[in-house]
């Protein structure tokens, strides 16, 4: 292995958006570790980095001796976010989720050669106890810190997927913000950003040759309509915005992610108008309203095409999956204004 890259221990790695990014960022870093319990993840990232140290362990079993042999130089990590999602318990520091990252700050003091720290979480991390012990073990540490909520929207990327973040970097402050402040855009002296080449809409991001047998799975139930027609959130090819898709997608109608309108040469609200008027939710049949397919979802979370599941990956567990990821093109413009 290369020892002048800067060497990444990657925590919670889920499958691979981190990974993804920095390489995307393209700063001359390396994963050099990586680890996550959760089985199906880490069969998806071993199938995409067939050549990366990859560990099914508890983060709590390691020890600053041990991270210390592989020398990291940064800590990328998206540590769980159930105790502090919106729909949650939000136990906070008191659910035993926590405890691998109250771990990790126990250890951050003892670790030898760690300068940089980048961090993914959901919505709601801002206000935890969680947080709280974290910048104060940050600052213990020595290091800055900046915190941002940022969607790919802030990108031209179609899809609204608000997240928090945190940068962090030991004895060299940032040059832009306030630790005082959480920023709601990037850095207007990052001219680097890494964002999609597909475009502004979401058709670029769509498969463009589902056969009918393919469409067919992915279009919605007659029970589905029959029952949600009037909250779904219908987006068109055209469309510049889908809503955040989480694990729950398909499997929930409600507050999951878009559907889309397939057959773009139907007027959606004429359809609509008429089902209205008659009740018959064969009105509907002609929009042919469908989910994203995994593939578009991860098209638009910034995936690179060489990304794939392995063929043993069910449906339900791809959607799962993806909907616990993060948008890689926001992870790697971060990832480069850190090193900045």
């Amino acid at each position: 292995m290369d020892e002048t890259k800067i060497r990444i221990l990657e925590l919670y790695s889920g499958i691979g958006g981190m990974h993804y990014a920095a390489d995307l960022a393209n700063v001359g870093a390396e994963v050099i570790f990586s680890v996550d319990i959760n089985s199906a993840a880490n069969e998806v990232y071993r199938h995409n980095f067939p050549q990366t140290n990859q560990q099914a362990r508890n983060i709590e079993s390691l020890s600053a001796q041990e991270i210390n042999k592989l020398k990291p130089n940064i800590i990328m990590m998206s540590p769980p976010c159930q105790p502090f999602t919106r729909v949650g318990l939000k136990l906070d520091v008191e659910d035993s989720r926590c405890s691998s990252f109250l771990h990790l700050l126990d250890v951050l003091p003892h670790l030898a050669t760690v300068n940089w720290i980048l961090m993914e979480n959901v919505v709601g991390f801002e206000t935890s106890e969680m947080r709280k012990a974290f910048i104060k073990a940050l600052k213990n540490c020595d290091f800055y810190y900046r915190e941002f909520i940022l969607s790919p929207e802030s990108l031209d990327i179609p899809n609204s997927r608000n997240r928090y973040y945190l940068l962090a970097r030991k004895s060299n402050d940032f040059t832009f913000g306030s630790e005082n402040d959480i920023m709601a855009n990037f850095p207007s002296s990052s001219d680097k950003l890494c964002t999609s080449l597909r475009g502004k809409t979401l058709e670029p991001y769509l498969d463009k040759d589902l056969t009918e047998e393919q469409l067919d799975q992915y279009l919605l139930s007659d029970k589905v309509l029959l029952k949600y027609c009037r909250i779904l959130d219908v987006r068109q090819k055209s469309s510049f915005s889908s809503c955040c898709f989480t694990k729950a997608y398909t499997h929930y109608a409600e507050g999951t992610g878009s559907v889309l309108q397939h057959n773009d040469e139907e007027k959606f609200h004429e359809k609509f108008a008429e089902y209205e008027r008659d009740g018959e939710i064969s009105q509907l049949k002609p929009l042919k309203l469908r989910y994203f397919t995994p593939r578009e979802i991860a098209n638009l979370m910034g995936f690179p095409n060489q990304f794939d599941f392995p063929l043993s990956t069910s449906l339900k567990t791809r959607y799962r999956l993806l909907g616990n990821s993060l948008n890689v093109f926001v992870v790697s413009s971060l990832f480069k204004i850190l090193l900045q």
